[in-house]
């Protein structure tokens, strides 16, 4: 949505804006329209935990999922920080079946901290950071408005909510703020403030009844395509999603059942978004369902919702068929203001890209924009639009990797498969073909962008089933401009969660929105990049907080990251 254009006069008597570089400006050189190109270098900046999920063989479905990432600066310093969770085995899961906690085995949580660029440090043991579960989810947030980004870990087991205490250390209170203390499948999560108070409050996706879950004996067997494969999800009964309330004292109430969400039959489900996906500036929830229908909550006021997917064009893809949905995107790959959403789903069928023709009705356009076809082969989990090569439009990255080790049995995909990076050009997308290197296929699921080094380039993790994740630095040469925002809330949260920039460069104006969650059961940067492809001259930034206020900076100059506080009175 198109922030108001009478802005200017609303915001004339606004006191100044805080504005901090993060480190000097960056610009790089080379040829405008330059391919674009990731270099793995995984080793040699120090970032190579060993991601496990069960066995090789993957016989059981809590094995093929994977895990997620977060991207953090939780100790301000300015440099992005990086959180990992992984699995564990199927020992560790039948213990927690049956209702116990299971001794720890192996590592399940890194956080690594960014050395300004040059290299991370696992600082995981000092952090205080561990899980005694099966990891899937990992989230980052804010949640108690004390300055320092806090940590929330879904598990197949009891999810943990770390608190940090501001001195490089993270205290587990969980079940202490309210999370619920009973073993569920949870994966992925996102805060948001639904009710307009202030704090963050919390949707947690839930996939299996663990209740209902087979993990003993010989593992059941299906089949797909005539491959013997493991069973589920839809021979298996569906977990029910959590809807928690921020109480504004550090602690969060379940509201599931009152707010709606139970009203609805539940889904096998994957990735939340929290977001206003109508522009009726109430914060809606987008869910990715696998095999089922997926969810779009939209809010009736204060933290009463009603799910309106079907009528919005999101239950479905264009064929009015339910597809297996992993990951969630959201981005204005077309420019016009509004935000598109794209989910991944199963090999031999469409990546669905939802537009937005008008608020609040979305129609599945992935034929006419290149990528029906281009998407076919993939199983895609973790993605994300970003701006890669900085000329002002969207591009698409996408973690792929089948479910089925014996899945290159088949003509039509395989078990390891490519990064997928799509150029956007002009409202289309192609595949970059050879973009990634230094990168062999593997299954991928959850991943993040983010700008490492500070460049301005965005850079992309991506985790992998099992082994070492890949770490992509952005090497793309293309000689374009760019803008970086990180938002500080001072009347609502403090990253800004919810709030609309609106940048103007040389005429071209670009509207994102502060999300929290998406991609597969990860969060990425926090902070807004737009590219401004060759503009060189100062250029106008703008915010609408969440609760109303806004404010309005001229003159900005291009290639920089900015911190914005929060200034100003309500409109």
């Amino acid at each position: 949505m198109r922030i108001s254009s009478s802005l200017a006069e609303k915001c004339a008597a606004l006191t100044s804006l805080t504005l901090l570089a993060l480190g000097a400006p960056h610009a790089y050189s080379g040829a405008a329209g330059a391919p674009l190109r990731f270099v793995n270098v995984a080793g040699e900046v120090g970032l190579t935990p060993q991601v496990a999920h069960g066995g090789p063989q993957k016989n059981w479905i809590a094995e093929a999922n994977g895990s997620g990432a977060a991207v953090l600066d939780y100790d301000n310093d300015g440099w992005m920080d990086i959180l990992i969770v992984s699995g564990a085995t199927m020992s560790d899961l039948r213990e927690i079946v049956a209702g116990r906690t299971p001794s720890r085995s192996g590592r399940r949580v890194y956080l690594y901290r960014n050395l300004e660029g040059r290299e991370f440090e696992d600082v995981t043991e000092e952090s205080g950071l561990a899980c005694q579960y099966w990891s899937t989810g990992a989230n980052a947030a804010d949640y108690d408005n004390d300055g320092d980004v806090d940590v929330l870990i879904t598990t197949i087991g009891r999810d943990l909510l770390y608190r940090n205490d501001g001195d490089g250390r993270f205290t587990e209170t969980g079940v202490a703020s309210g999370l619920l203390d009973s073993h569920a499948w949870h994966t992925g999560s996102s805060f948001g403030d639904i009710d307009a108070d202030g704090d963050l409050d919390l949707y947690v996706a839930a996939y299996l009844r663990l209740d209902t879950l087979p993990v003993d004996g010989e593992p059941p067997v299906c089949d797909y395509r005539g491959l013997n494969v493991f069973c589920g999800p839809m021979q298996l009964e569906p977990g029910v999603d959590v809807l928690y309330r921020n109480n504004g004292d550090g602690t969060f109430s379940d509201i599931t059942d009152e707010s709606g969400v139970l009203a609805e039959t539940p889904g096998y489900g994957f990735t939340p978004l929290i977001s206003d996906f109508n522009g009726d500036g109430l914060p809606d929830i987008f869910v990715s369902n696998d095999s089922s229908a997926n969810f779009l909550f939209v809010n009736q006021g204060g933290s009463s919702f009603l799910n309106d997917a079907l009528a919005a064009g999101l239950a479905y893809n264009a064929d009015g068929e339910t597809q297996a949905d992993m990951g969630v995107c959201v981005g204005d790959y077309d420019g016009d203001g509004d935000p598109d959403l794209l989910t991944t789903t199963f090999s031999e069928d469409h990546f669905p890209l939802f537009q937005q023709q008008e608020p609040g009705l979305f129609e599945d356009v992935s034929f006419r924009v290149g990528l029906r076809n281009a998407t076919v082969p993939y199983l895609g989990w973790g993605c994300g639009f970003s701006d890669l090569d900085n000329d002002g439009d969207g591009d698409l990255w996408v973690a792929n990797g089948h479910v089925y080790p014996t899945a290159g049995e088949l003509a039509t995909t395989s078990y390891h498969q490519r990064i997928g990076i799509l150029e956007n050009i002009q409202g289309r997308f192609g595949v970059s073909e050879g973009a990634v290197e230094q990168t062999e296929p593997s299954s991928y699921r959850g991943a993040a962008s983010v700008d490492f080094d500070n460049d301005g380039r965005i850079d992309l993790l991506m985790l992998p089933i099992d082994g070492i994740p890949a770490v992509l630095r952005n090497r793309s040469t293309a000689a374009n401009s760019w803008l970086g925002v990180r938002l500080q809330g001072t009347r609502v949260n403090r990253e800004g969660i919810g709030a609309l920039v609106e940048v103007e460069f040389c005429g071209k104006v670009q509207v994102v929105a502060v999300r929290n969650g998406g991609s597969y059961a990860s969060r990425s940067d926090p902070r807004v990049h737009v590219g401004i492809g060759n503009c060189d001259v100062p250029g106008r930034v703008t915010v609408e907080w969440a609760r109303g206020r806004h404010q309005e900076l001229e003159n900005v100059r291009a290639n920089q990251w900015v911190t914005l506080e929060e200034r100003g009175t309500p409109e």
